[in-house]
């Protein structure tokens, strides 16, 4: 049987409905859009061990793109670079066994290793053996985010990292700017996501904190657990609040003037696409203070108690706010547009990698005892 080549090689788990598929996508249409020759493997994870789960149809898609091929599973293929999407998916185990060879393989960390509390959820070691067990591949890790470098390296000198973050990128003809923020006698804010109370703050007066309608704020929100929001104290009367779906994502975010985000404290926050939409739409973005470390001085950051002050500063200033917005539409697209994907593509080919622990978030001894308490969690659940 002859070995097929490629340029690129992307290997996934197609029934991510969220983020991970959303940034998959984004990386196979830049490839595409480069000319490059792609292999497309789908794999099934026992991470996403219900088998009712369909495929996400924006994944089936990739293989309609010019230059991509979707492998059969089994199917020996070699690539000069090779993606493989999400530690989870690797972590917990795939049902394939396929003899792939690239010149240098990156497993794309979408997801943190150390949840919110402490405590592990995936060892990065034995993810990168079950990858060369089930692939061939001798992977590189690539972090989405400064966030997750930080606890990556942790596991540093065992696992190698790539020098530069591989973030999220995006087709930023699909995020044109809205109608000018702030212009008039009030505020509309609000923000958009899956429903997923992690994706909340833990409080009712937090919640409400980060969201303050008022008569002069307009509070509009797109994908909410209701529910949940209500058992935590949350009054949620003065909110427009529309089922996801209701509107695209971009038509909600042409609607507000500022989009504002703040999360669950046993939440790890590995990138935030949300935001980066918001942003290219020339929305101004408030943000919880944790997400720093990934956009920098992009954006303005607060607690959720600061939110209405915040806000009046912004309405007293409208003028410091739609420039302090435009800038970071720039930025975003400096960082993330599709045309970055070539250079980067070029500089990560040439990437040794590194080992090093600067900047470590914990310890060689407590990462030891995490990965212990890990694998006795694991043998509980056996």
């Amino acid at each position: 049987m002859g070995v097929d080549t490629f340029d690129v090689l992307v290997v996934g788990d197609a029934r991510f409905q969220g983020g991970t598929t959303a940034a998959m996508a984004a990386d196979v249409a830049g490839f595409s859009g480069l000319g490059l020759k792609v292999g497309l493997l789908f794999v099934r994870s026992a991470y996403l061990d219900d088998s009712r789960d369909p495929p996400n149809p924006a994944a089936l898609a990739l293989a309609d793109l010019p230059g991509v091929t979707r492998l059969t599973p089994g199917a020996a293929a070699h690539a000069r670079l090779a993606f493989l999407h999400h530690p989870m998916v690797f972590f917990r185990g795939i049902e394939e066994r396929s003899p792939l060879s690239a010149e240098r393989a990156m497993l794309v960390a979408h997801h943190a290793p150390f949840r919110a509390d402490g405590s592990l959820e995936y060892d990065p070691v034995a993810t990168l053996r079950r990858i060369r067990a089930a692939l061939s591949l001798r992977a590189q890790i690539a972090p989405v985010s400064g966030t997750v470098r930080r606890q990556l390296q942790s596991f540093a000198p065992v696992v190698r990292l790539t020098g530069e973050d591989w973030p999220n990128v995006f087709d930023t003809e699909a995020w044109p700017r809205g109608p000018e923020i702030l212009k008039g006698p009030g505020i509309t804010i609000g923000r958009h996501g899956r429903v997923d109370g992690l994706k909340w703050p833990g409080t009712g007066p937090e919640i409400m904190a980060t969201l303050p309608a008022s008569p002069e704020v307009r509070v509009r929100v797109l994908g909410c657990p209701h529910e949940e929001l209500k058992r935590r104290g949350a009054d949620l009367s003065q909110w427009e609040v529309l089922p996801f779906g209701a509107e695209t994502p971009l038509a909600f975010l042409h609607s507000l003037d500022v989009f504002i985000f703040h999360y669950h404290r046993d939440l790890i926050e590995a990138f935030g696409r949300t935001i980066a939409e918001a942003a290219l739409t020339g929305r101004y973005c408030l943000l919880d203070p944790r997400l720093r470390a990934t956009f920098g001085d992009v954006f303005d950051y607060c607690p959720p108690a600061g939110v209405g002050d915040a806000l009046a500063r912004l309405r007293a200033d409208p003028a410091t706010a739609r420039q302090r917005a435009d800038d970071a539409a720039r930025e975003m697209r400096a960082r993330y547009g599709l045309d970055s994907v070539g250079a980067r593509l070029e500089r990560l080919a040439r990437d040794p990698g590194t080992i090093s622990r600067r900047g470590a978030q914990t310890t060689v001894f407590r990462t030891l005892r995490k990965l212990a308490g890990l694998y006795r969690r694991d043998r509980r659940n056996i």
